[in-house]
C-alpha cells in the first residue's frame, strides 16, 4: 500500500514541477537506460506520447555542443558535483532551442556512479533575451563612441573657425545642442531611423515658432527614411544652413524666406534624392571670401559621409544649397 504522506509529496513535487515548466530525467548509467517525464520530451520537441532513448536524445543536441556537454557530465561526476549544462537542441519539427539540464548522480560503493537524475528546462527565451541585451549593449557602445567622435570633431572645427572663446563657446553649445535634438528624435523613433521632414523641422523650429519676426520658412517633398547616421549628418547640415541664414542670410531681416524641397528622381538608376536649400528676402548675397565650418560640414563632411554631391551657389538675391544622394540603404523612401 502507498504511503499517503509520500504520494501527496509526490503529487506536490509534480504540480511545482509543472508550475516551473520543468521536465524529469533519469539515466541508468550501467545500462543506459533514459527515463523522461512528458514535459522533458515536449523540451526537446519529441512525441509526448513516444519514449525517447539516450541515444535519441544525443540525435538531438546540436553538433557544436556536444564535445561541451560530455566534458561538463564528465567533470561533475569526477568530482561528485552536481551537474549543470546548457546547450541547443535542434527539434525533429527544425525549430533550434536551448536546454538548461541540471542533476546529480548516485554512487556505488566502489565510488563509481551507476544512476542520475534530474530536470530539464527549456531556456530559448531568456537566451534570445540574452543576445538581445548584448546586441543593444554593443549598439550602445558604437553609438557613444560615434557621438564621442562627433563631439570631439566639433569642438576641433568650431575652435578652428572662431576667434574669441565666447564666440567659440556660443557655437560649440548651439552645435552640440542641435546633435542633441537628433539624438532625441532618433530616440523617440527607437533608433530605426526618422523622416527627413522631422529632422529639417525639428532643426528649423525654433526659427519657424518666431511668427512676430515676419519669416517664412517653408518645407515641402515626398516621404523619406534617414537611418539614423543619416538622420544625425543632416541635423549637422540644416543646423549650419539656418544659423548661418540667421546671423547673415533671410533670417537676419525681416520678412526673409527659406524653402527646402526635396524629390526623389526615380528616373535615374539608382534612383536619387536632390535636396534644396534655397533663401530669399534677405541682404544682397555676395561670395564668401574663406570657407567657415559650415562650408566645411556641407562640402567635406556631408558630401563625404552620404557619398553625394553638394553645391553651393550665390546669387544676389539669395544663397542656394544643393544636396544630391544615392537613395540607397542610407536614404529611402519608406514602404
Amino acid at each position: 500500500m502507498t504511503d499517503p504522506l509520500l504520494r501527496q509529496t509526490e503529487q506536490q513535487l509534480e504540480v511545482a514541477l509543472q508550475a516551473a515548466r520543468m521536465g524529469t530525467w533519469a539515466l541508468d548509467l550501467r545500462t543506459n537506460e533514459l527515463t523522461t517525464s512528458e514535459h522533458c520530451r515536449k523540451d526537446y520537441g519529441w512525441p509526448v506520447s513516444q519514449p525517447m532513448t539516450n541515444e535519441d536524445l544525443l540525435g538531438l543536441i546540436h553538433p557544436d555542443d556536444q564535445k561541451m556537454r560530455v566534458e561538463l557530465i564528465q567533470r561533475a561526476l569526477a568530482t561528485r558535483a552536481d551537474l549543470e549544462v546548457e546547450y541547443r537542441v535542434n527539434r525533429p519539427d527544425g525549430e533550434q532551442v536551448w536546454i538548461l539540464v541540471r542533476g546529480r548522480a548516485e554512487y556505488g560503493a566502489d565510488g563509481v556512479p551507476f544512476y542520475a537524475q534530474g530536470v530539464s528546462l527549456d531556456i530559448t527565451d531568456r537566451k534570445r533575451a540574452e543576445e538581445r541585451q548584448r546586441s543593444l549593449v554593443a549598439e550602445l557602445n558604437h553609438r557613444v563612441k560615434n557621438t564621442l567622435a562627433i563631439v570631439q570633431s566639433l569642438a576641433l572645427q568650431t575652435h578652428r573657425t572662431t576667434e574669441s572663446p565666447v564666440a567659440f563657446m556660443e557655437a560649440l553649445t548651439a552645435r552640440v545642442r542641435s546633435l542633441a535634438k537628433a539624438h532625441d528624435l532618433l530616440t523617440e523613433n527607437s533608433w530605426e531611423g526618422a523622416l527627413l521632414k522631422d529632422v529639417i523641422g525639428r532643426t528649423l523650429e525654433p526659427y519657424a515658432a518666431d511668427a512676430s519676426a515676419g519669416r517664412r520658412i517653408e518645407i515641402s517633398g515626398p516621404p523619406v527614411r534617414l537611418n539614423p547616421q543619416t538622420a544625425v549628418v543632416l541635423n549637422m547640415a540644416f543646423h549650419e544652413l539656418v544659423t548661418n541664414a540667421a546671423k547673415y542670410g533671410a533670417l537676419s531681416t525681416p520678412g526673409g524666406a527659406i524653402s527646402v524641397v526635396w524629390n526623389i528622381d526615380v528616373s535615374s538608376d539608382p534612383a536619387l534624392i536632390e535636396i534644396v536649400w534655397s533663401e530669399a528676402g534677405g541682404p544682397r548675397v555676395h561670395s564668401p571670401t574663406r570657407r567657415g565650418f559650415g562650408s566645411h560640414v556641407l562640402e567635406a563632411g556631408l558630401a563625404h559621409e552620404l557619398g553625394g554631391k553638394v553645391v553651393m551657389e550665390f546669387p544676389p538675391e539669395g544663397f542656394v544649397c544643393r544636396m544630391r544622394y544615392v537613395a540607397s540603404d542610407r536614404m529611402h523612401a519608406p514602404a
